[in-house]
């Protein structure tokens, strides 16, 4: 099969010290293929292939590979291991005391180690890491083009399973969730630091992205990474690319007017508006209780997911909140089906509904696979890297543009699976060690001065 294909070369190259070719097929396994090798052009899982190569280079990388020099990352080290550490007592736990067998704790666990990532991808080169990055971007760039032409033209250009398409109730447009992965990393860095892509394209992709950003349909998607955008040109002091940029964005979107329209306007009680208020109203309760949710908007239904996992946990052990529902996938439906009976949630092909996870919103997910403790935990990997982004925020521009990628994630993580899905780390970790080295080689470079100097 072409996956194991993939990975076998992958493991071979990185061992060969053709890190850089191995290294990309690793991040192309943790974005699910670009949308362009699914899981079925695959045949096997995109995540398994993640995760057999992150353990497989990590074991590696530990024995034979040194530590890269003055590499200052111990405030983010922490975070890790006390993560890994709940990781190997979530087992326990599962284990025990909801009486999972090894395979179904394996199974519902194995891609919450991908972060394990980080202690190999410290070590990649600079020139390497960089080579990624331009390489990733004329990837997102033909992607944006191949949805741009599948959402508007209804041409099958990617693989997608067509059931999972539908027409979008707003504005009769066929909606596809296959938009390409670090779409918002590159409408930022084509924005607000193009210094860091050695391409002339670089201007007319702002286009592209914006129009496959449009493409989404996704409320949450488009006006919290246009807030984020603004803010980024506003703290950069760009008060006149801000105007260039209001009248560019009414200009492009003039076509797509009515579309954006209709998508905040929504019906019913799907719209914008009626959204916040039923927030605030009590309607995320009656949408558990009564059981309206086909009669709410997509934020009311999203909140209500966890309200309800949430008010379950209320009533069960303490350790049960710490841990969450156990570690075990909703594709063991006999055991799943037999513990939970929530009322939200998709329903499969078999008409079971989802207990345990859902691709609506991160948050649920964290708290349901993870509990409190464990969620709380894994945010704080996010929360540590976007601490040091913000730090460095003004003497780096990939701190700069990282810090507004890991907010967008935060935000549409309320829309999405942008901070529970950790094939999602992989771009923050990347600018992450692409910036600690920087701080490195800056730091030696003054020792050296110094040095001189005294002599």
């Amino acid at each position: 099969m072409l996956g194991i294909s993939l990975l076998v070369i992958a493991i071979l190259t990185y061992v060969l010290n053709l890190k850089k070719i191995s290294l990309f097929i690793f991040t192309t396994f943790m974005l699910n293929g670009w949308c362009v090798l699914t899981d079925d052009v695959l045949g096997v899982k995109n995540f398994d292939m993640a995760v057999i190569y992150t353990f497989v280079v990590l074991g590696f990388s530990l024995l034979f590979e040194k530590n890269p020099r003055n590499f200052d990352d111990s405030k983010l080290k922490p975070w890790l291991y006390l993560f890994l550490g709940f990781m190997v007592l979530d087992i326990i736990f599962s284990y025990n005391h909801y009486e999972f067998t090894p395979y179904q704790i394996v199974q519902g666990c194995r891609a919450s180690f991908l972060f394990l990532s980080y202690f190999f991808l410290r070590k990649a080169k600079v020139k390497d890491l960089l080579w990624i990055n331009e390489i990733f971007f004329y990837i997102t760039l033909v992607t944006s083009v191949l949805y741009i032409l599948e959402v508007f033209f209804d041409l099958p250009v990617l693989p997608y399973d067509e059931e999972g398409a539908k027409i979008d109730d707003y504005t009769g447009i066929m909606r596809f969730y296959n938009s390409p992965p670090l779409l918002y990393w590159y409408i930022f860095i084509s924005v607000l630091s193009p210094n860091l892509l050695k391409s002339k394209l670089t201007f007319p992709s702002i286009f592209v992205f914006t129009i496959a950003l449009i493409a989404t349909l996704g409320r949450i998607q488009i006006a919290m990474t246009a807030v984020v955008l603004l803010v980024g040109l506003i703290i950069q002091g760009r008060i006149k690319s801000i105007l260039t940029a209001a009248v560019a964005l009414l200009v492009l979107t003039a076509p797509f007017a009515q579309i954006l329209s209709a998508r905040f306007a929504g019906k019913f009680e799907d719209s914008t508006s009626s959204e916040i208020k039923n927030i605030f109203n009590g309607s995320i309760q009656e949408t558990v209780y009564v059981g309206n949710s086909k009669d709410v908007g997509t934020l009311t239904y999203r909140l209500a997911w966890i309200y309800e996992r949430a008010d379950y946990l209320s009533d069960r052990p303490i350790s049960e909140n710490i841990f969450g529902l156990g570690l075990i996938s909703d594709s063991q439906t006999l055991k799943v089906q037999s513990m939970y009976n929530f009322e939200l949630g998709l329903i499969d092909e078999e008409e079971n509904m989802a207990q345990l996870t859902t691709p609506d919103i991160s948050y649920g997910n964290l708290l349901s696979k993870y509990g409190y403790v464990g969620g709380v935990l894994y945010l704080m990997i996010w929360l540590q890297i976007l601490a040091t982004f913000i730090k460095r925020r003004k003497e780096d521009e990939m701190a700069f543009v990282g810090m507004l990628l890991i907010i967008n994630c935060i935000l549409l993580g309320f829309s999405g699976t942008t901070i529970s899905d950790q094939g999602y780390l992989i771009t923050p970790f990347l600018a992450y060690v692409l910036l600690i080295h920087k701080i490195s080689e800056n730091s030696e470079e003054k020792k050296r001065n110094e040095h001189i100097a005294l002599t």
